[in-house]
């Protein structure tokens, strides 16, 4: 092996080394930011809680301060209350009035007890039943609940989530899948079925695609590694999630439409034609995975950057990109044969 492709692959290393390193402390430094800001907050909360215990100690030791004052000027009206109600009770006439008004107050309830026994009796029935339903209406939302699957644990390659991921195009976004993989290797799933294609997982087929290469036929677990670390590279490069990056850049190399041929007698003629959504993204991955294998040739750099920089300038619309100029010039042609 001659010494020039060893020290290209030192000094790729050495970079890949240096960015880790990189990220590291950044992830260090936030951790440090995180732990100051929960200290501050708990200091805080405690200078709170003893503002809070002072009032309180305050209003307690004014309510004990009036609290004799205020009994001391009741006293007086209880007494005379109790002199007026005193001479009442000793007149005779009263004492005679007495007897007969207990024995219309004995009378009146009775009565009343008789009316009001089937009133209650009605009132007691109606709660029996309500509460039967109550349970009832509470297993039927547990079991929906319960029913229902949540996917938010599953990240592609334990890292990237697949939540907050946006597809602004409306065409495709029935056709790029964001059903949560860990790893990207469905072994065939969705293959030799019509129209299946568009259930498998985007990312498989990116992977999928870079196996048409000629190194790279049958090498499945080579490609998944391959677009594993260009992911990282795209997140240390730009700071966003590269699912996102990968969608974006789909969206933006899928050309809108492209031309046919049509024979008429012996002439033929370009037409200019609406493309599907399906066939859009397979445009557009076949040109990503074009670009990345003519710019590995004679480059310094590996396979794994030179896709995490396609991926980078097509999601930007640059056109650096191979796939971008690739879609820009079949809608020109187009254009000229509408």
């Amino acid at each position: 092996m001659p010494k020039d492709k060893k020290d290209k692959k030192v000094a790729t290393k050495e970079k890949v080394d240096k960015k880790e390193k990189s990220a590291k402390k950044k992830e260090a430094s936030k951790k440090e930011d995180k732990k100051a800001l929960k200290k501050e907050k708990a200091a805080a909360e405690t200078k709170k809680d003893k503002k809070k215990t002072k009032d309180a100690l305050k209003k307690d030791k004014k309510k004990t301060k009036d609290a004799p004052k205020k009994e001391e000027k009741k006293a007086p009206k209880k007494e005379k209350a109790a002199a007026k109600v005193a001479p009442k009770e000793t007149s005779p006439k009263q004492e005679e009035k007495k007897p007969i008004a207990t024995k219309k107050e004995e009378v009146k309830p009775a009565v009343a007890d008789k009316e009001e026994k089937p009133k209650a009796t009605k009132k007691e029935e109606a709660p029996k039943t309500a509460p039967k339903k109550q349970p009832k209406e509470e297993k039927v939302e547990e079991e929906k609940q319960e029913v229902l699957p949540n996917y938010d644990h599953i990240k592609l390659f334990n890292k990237w989530s697949y939540n907050e991921i946006e597809i602004m195009d409306p065409g495709l976004k029935a056709y790029i899948s964001l059903r949560p993989v860990i790893i990207p290797h469905t072994g065939g799933r969705y293959a030799h079925r019509r129209f299946k294609k568009a259930e498998m997982p985007i990312v498989e087929r990116l992977v999928n695609k870079l196996m048409k290469t000629k190194k790279g036929t049958g090498k499945k677990v080579r490609m998944i590694k391959a677009v594993r670390i260009a992911f990282e590279i795209i997140n240390l490069q730009t700071g966003k999630n590269p699912l996102q990056v990968l969608i974006d850049a789909i969206q933006k190399t899928s050309p809108r439409e492209e031309v046919t041929r049509i024979t008429y007698g012996g002439m033929a003629q370009l037409q200019s034609v609406d493309v599907a959504p399906m066939r859009r993204i397979d445009i557009s991955l076949t040109n990503i995975v074009e670009g990345v294998y003519k710019k590995s040739f004679n480059n310094i750099l590996s396979s794994e950057e030179i896709l995490a920089k396609e991926l980078i300038d097509a999601s930007e619309n640059k056109t650096s990109s191979f796939a971008v100029s690739k879609m820009q010039e079949i809608e020109r042609v187009a254009l000229s044969a509408r």
